[in-house]
């Protein structure tokens, strides 16, 4: 165990072992769900790290929403998503099918002041959602509701008042009642959903509201309690949330029987399974093992079904006993039925081949909201864990739930919200209230918390509303789609370390609060609101993430100063990015991102300045993005980017430049966000990430056995018949049409190689001659079913004949063993027999879908196949179980492979002039191309040749588009997390109070550490260096005026620079990226060298193209190919690496960075 807990840190590990206790009624492991076996670079959220571990980023399979367990549940609403699944496509692969449906036919009320930030951040994110309908109610005038919020302090209300007053405009005349401004804004937000509003009496009626569910918002104790009781009555689920300052609160009431059919959102793996035995101590328990290089991800408690190599589950269901490794655990069978065990595992030995964890719904109860207050003064299950410094602190939670409770005490006796001269009488209150312990009141840790809660509760925090808003709007689904495991029952949030950096004196008077950001000033001081307002902020990516920190930062007066955000992104607006980017409509599809988010954020304030470019960041693409940029240009990047590469080169710059970074990024329910602090903290690249696990080539090829392989395969398979070979016939149509047959054959062979050669000569035979066709539709047709008879039924005979099913592999051991499973001949039979079927069901797709592609590829006409002829096409063909093709076992024979090239080129009829084909890329989201489907039908047959269980369209669009689920809670959730550090780093807080985070909103799951320290290196003499240290030399304008300065000039520079005595090193090697410039065994005499200016002897060093030897290479990842002569002379400076010779104990060590600062003229 202490080995464990050093590899993982003590405190993860902690939180680890206490957030399986509080979800320990999940049939699912939450560990598991968080931390998963398989890792990938392709996926967007880094996941928590902490000291001496390195957790990598994830490549889950996030479809999401579990099994449906009743017919009526797969149908809800079939409809809906036929009209705008391209809108919500990568929601649907987060929350599934069966909970989206669910999604699209609920109704949401909305009861809150409609001036709130809060009000509109849970109505944005539910309308984006695509929920049926939204509710707003009102209750005309109630005098301490209406003192409760305090409009003037809300920075994000305004912004958001502005911004939809100014999309709605003065054609029909702007609308004075906040509530239609609201009601307006949403609609205009998603079309598709419906907004009214309506009084809040609708609810008195008692009627049992079945699909609805209320979202009170910055409402009161006793409204909060009045309300739940209404829903209670109408059998309604209810969630509220409230903002006060930097502290926010949610609790969620599903009533007292609330069904969740799925805790994680995630699909089971299916897990290859190699053998299960009885275990020996007699329990009648059963060791499952996976086959070797698998893991399974069951926990103790879930529940398994085993699968036949058709694809099917067996019948028998069972529970898991222990967990004993990654690929080893035990089971028992749930109902016996007389079995005996040797029976099951005979038979599961006999007919399963993989195995997968059932999803089990669960039945969770809930309380009131005042029983729940009532409890909560003794009972800490009804608190959901949040911060891992904070949460388990019973004074703390219970300090700040009582604080809530307190603001509406003091309303009713003075008429007004609290300030920080009112301290004394809140704390006085606060200890009355109904959820205060007795032990815990009067503990001097109380009264801290109830002050800073008291001094910052009148005004309204922009982060930290958009934080609420999103927790606020997924309890709501939650409770719609009985997708996720809800809260139970309250959540509290806070960063109060933010008020430590705070001057008692420059916040808490509403009256002297500035212009940019009020309600900002009034919790934080009117000076960080003006720092932040002269920043000059670089934010990468204006996509989801992008859009929220532009919506964030502009009610924060960001950019209103001095400063400015700027902005670049080369992607367009896409359909698909509407339910998630709320700055775009859908008239923007097809712009810029970055354009159409610089006008849609001066709505909502038009005094900030931004700065837009559409030009990708990268070694390749400096762009606007000079040295001097870097450098001089801008002060925090943020990054709002989807993939690890970009990441790691803003990530590279900004240790370069010494600039603060704010990384964020989502993965379906999941979200990341790490800060870079210059000088303290590690890098966002100081953590290598594993490399995503490839698929052998000799498992595509031979042996598969999981989908993800045959969709691969098939992806693989529609690039090489439509892209691929319709390129090459371009290529050689001219050149064969000029040559001699033998002459084009040699060079063939030449190019390609023996093997090579012959199958693209019967390629070019197949692609030339179908141009002379007499019908392109007939021929297409033929070859369409010729190809599939090829793929499933000849190559499948070959490999059969070539392996036989008994046969052994070079180990004595069966061939036919492990993750080799025999494949299954396919052919198309007339027959009752599901299995038959199913496979005829997707020969004929896959001849419709062939054919078409096959004819698009020649010339652009109508394509569409009928079911009708591809059947008619498949019965013509003789589906015998022996295949032989003339040529093909003795094509490695020297001395006739020349000519049997050559004979099939001889059988190629030309056309009289050749027509360019067409080469088609594979496009995912074009539902009406084939694309998809022609994948999914030669997924699906290669999976019925080796009992894979097939899959439908919408999982082989996901994982052959290697799609990214992502949903706009999360979005939001990491985007406020990112403001907060942006403001620790302006205020230059000690890096304990900068927070990582890690979350999944499905669990719910919240981890925030500390980001770990620089890596200290060693270095000469003992020293010691951070990758934050440099060397800096400053080229003089004499040697400027020279040439630049010398090499040996620079060498004697370094090495004053790095040792106390000069004379106590050597310097070994001088680099550039990948080229070594200098090396004292080969250059220490060579004079002419050494009195060239340095910037020439680089230059000669890379014309040279002598790159490092890979063992002595200590290259920084920038290629020799993005090194541009000419750009050097442009640079501001260069980065070089330095490494000497220790002479008194001949130790060699690398010097921190030496960067080579050149004259300005």
């Amino acid at each position: 165990m202490a080995t464990i807990m050093e590899k993982m840190g003590m405190k993860v590990l902690f939180w680890m072992l206490m957030l399986r206790a509080v979800l320990s009624n999940s049939a699912n492991n939450p560990i598991g769900t968080l931390f998963p076996a398989r890792l990938s670079s392709l996926s967007k959220p880094r996941l928590l790290r902490t000291k001496n571990s390195s957790f990598g980023r994830q490549v889950l399979n996030c479809r999401g929403g579990g099994q449906s367990n009743s017919k009526g549940e797969s149908e809800i609403t079939e409809k809906a998503m036929e009209s705008d699944e391209e809108r919500y496509s990568r929601q649907v692969y987060t929350l599934g099918a069966r909970a989206h449906g669910l999604v699209r036919s609920a109704t949401i009320y909305l009861d809150g002041p409609t001036t709130s930030g809060l009000v509109f951040e849970c109505g944005k994110n539910l309308a984006l959602s695509g929920v049926g309908h939204i509710v707003v109610l009102t209750n005309g005038d109630d005098e301490i509701e209406e003192t409760y919020h305090n409009r003037k302090l809300d920075d994000l209300g305004q912004a958001y008042d502005r911004a939809a007053r100014a999309e709605i405009g003065h054609d029909n005349g702007v609308k004075e009642d906040p509530t239609d401004v609201l009601v307006e804004f949403l609609q205009r937000l998603n079309p598709s959903v419906g907004v009214t509003k309506k009084s809040r009496a609708v609810l008195k009626a008692g009627k049992k509201m079945e699909g609805s569910i209320l979202l009170s918002i910055d409402r009161p104790y006793s409204t909060q309690t009045h309300l739940n009781s209404l829903c209670r009555k109408c059998q309604m689920p209810f969630v509220s949330v409230e903002t006060a300052g930097v502290y926010g609160k949610t609790f969620c009431d599903f009533g007292s029987s609330f069904e969740s059919f799925d805790a994680d959102g995630e699909t089971p793996l299916v897990v290859p399974l190699d053998h299960v035995v009885e275990t020996e101590n007699g329990e009648g328990n059963i060791l499952v093992k996976c086959i070797e290089g698998e893991k399974h991800d069951v926990s103790k408690g879930d529940k398994i079904q085993f699968q036949l190599s058709t694809g099917e589950a067996m019948s028998q269901t069972y529970t898991v006993q222990q967990v004993q490794t990654p690929q080893r655990f035990t089971i028992r069978l749930d109902e016996s039925d007389d079995i005996s065990d040797y029976t099951v595992v005979d038979t599961v030995n006999a007919k399963a081949t993989s195995f997968s964890r059932i999803k089990v719904s669960q039945t969770i109860t809930f309380l009131p909201f005042g029983d729940a207050m009532k409890q909560s003064n003794e009972d800490d299950s009804l608190f959901s864990a949040c911060d891992l410094d904070k949460s388990w602190d019973p004074i703390r939670k219970r300090a700040i739930l009582c604080s809530f409770e307190a603001v509406e005490k003091f309303i009713d006796i003075h008429a007004r919200l609290p300030n920080r001269n009112d301290a004394k009488e809140m704390i006085e209150l606060s200890e009355t209230c109904i959820a205060a312990k007795s032990g815990l009141v009067g503990d001097p840790q109380w009264r801290q918390h109830v002050q800073s809660f008291t001094c910052a509760c009148a005004g309204k925090f922009t982060p930290v509303q958009a934080l609420f808003g999103a927790i606020g709007a997924q309890e709501a689904l939650k409770a719609a789609s009985g997708l996720y495991n809800p809260i139970q029952q309250f959540l509290l949030y806070d960063c109060d370390e933010v008020l430590d950096s705070v001057s008692t004196a420059t916040s808490g008077d509403a009256s002297k609060c500035g212009a940019a950001a009020p309600g900002q000033s009034y919790v934080l001081g009117r000076a960080l609101t003006k720092k932040l307002a002269s920043k000059r902020l670089f934010m990468v990516g204006a996509g989801a993430i992008g859009c929220e920190l532009l919506k964030n930062l502009s009610a924060m007066g960001a950019g209103t100063g001095k400063g400015c955000i700027i902005v670049t992104d080369m992607d367009t607006i896409e359909r698909s990015n509407l339910s998630r980017q709320l700055l775009f409509r859908d008239t923007d599809i097809g712009n810029f991102k970055s354009k159409a988010a610089q006008e849609a954020v001066l709505r909502f304030n038009p005094k900030i300045k931004v700065e837009v470019h559409t030009s990708k960041v990268g070694v390749e693409d400096h762009g606007p993005f000079t040295d001097e940029f870097w450098s001089e240009g801008m002060d925090i990047i943020l990054n709002a980017l989807d993939n690890v590469e970009a990441r790691l080169y803003m990530d590279s710059q900004c240790v370069t430049n010494r600039k603060a970074l704010i990384d964020a990024g989502t993965l379906g329910s999941k979200g990341n966000v790490q800060v870079v602090v210059p000088g303290k903290s590690e890098s966002y690249g100081s953590s290598a990430d594993p490399p995503e696990p490839a698929i052998p080539v000799c498992t595509l090829k031979n042996f598969p056995y999981a989908i993800s392989h045959t969709i691969q395969w098939g992806r693989d398979l529609i690039e090489g018949l439509f892209q691929r070979r319709p390129t090459q016939a371009n290529e050689y149509a001219k050149s064969f049409s000029s040559m001699d047959a033998k002459d084009f054959a040699l060079m063939l062979e030449k190019k390609l190689g023996t093997d090579a050669a012959f199958e693209a000569a019967k390629e070019l035979n197949e692609d030339l001659s179908i141009e002379r066709a007499e019908s392109l539709r007939d021929a297409s047709i033929s070859w369409a079913v010729m190809t599939a008879k090829t793929l499933f039924h000849d190559s499948i005979v070959d490999l059969l004949q070539q392996h036989p099913i008994d046969s052994l592999d070079d180990e004595g051991d069966p061939f036919w063993s492990g993750t080799r499973r025999v494949p299954k001949i396919l052919s198309y039979s007339v027959s009752d027999d599901p299995q038959q079927q199913k496979v005829n069901e997707n020969l004929v797709e896959f001849v419709r879908k062939t054919a078409r592609l096959r004819i698009e590829s020649v010339r652009s006409t109508d394509s569409s196949i009928s079911v009708e002829e591809a059947v008619t096409a498949l019965k013509g063909v003789a589906w015998g179980d022996e295949v032989y093709e003339e040529g093909m076992d003795d094509i490695d024979e020297e001395g006739d492979t020349i000519e049997k090239i050559v004979k099939v080129l001889n059988d190629t009829i030309l056309p009289e002039e050749h027509v360019q084909m067409t080469a088609i890329e594979f496009e995912k989201d074009d539902e009406t191309n084939g694309h998809v489907a022609f994948v999914t039908a030669a997924s699906n047959l290669r999976a019925l040749c080796y009992g894979i269980a097939p899959v439908d369209a919408m999982e082989t669009r996901r994982v052959a588009g290697k799609i990214v689920p992502a949903m706009i809670t999360t979005t939001a959730f990491v985007s406020a997390l990112s403001c907060i550090e942006l403001l620790k780093v302006i205020q230059k807080a000690p890096l304990q109070h900068h927070r990582n985070a890690f979350i999944n909103l499905a669990l719910p799951f919240f981890a925030f550490t500390a980001p770990l320290p620089a890596e200290e290196m060693q270095g000469l003499h003992g020293k010691t260096h951070t990758l934050w240290d440099r060397i800096v030399l400053k080229e003089g304008e004499k040697a400027a005026a020279k040439g630049g300065l010398t090499l040996r000039r620079l060498l004697q520079r370094v090495k004053k620079k790095a040792a106390a005595d000069p004379d106590s090193i050597e310097i070994s090697t001088v680099s550039f990226g990948p080229y070594m410039i200098y090396a004292n065994f080969l250059h220490e005499d060579d004079d002419d060298m050494l009195d060239k200016p340095f910037l020439q002897v680089l230059k000669d060093a890379i014309s040279s193209g002598d790159d490092f030897d890979e063992e002595f290479s200590r290259d920084d990842g920038e290629e020799s190919s993005t090194i541009d002569l000419d750009g050097l002379d442009h640079r501001s400076y260069l980065d070089i690496t330095v490494i000497v010779e220790d002479l008194e104990n001949g130790d060699e060590v690398e010097l921190p960075p030496v960067r080579l600062i050149k004259w300005k003229q």
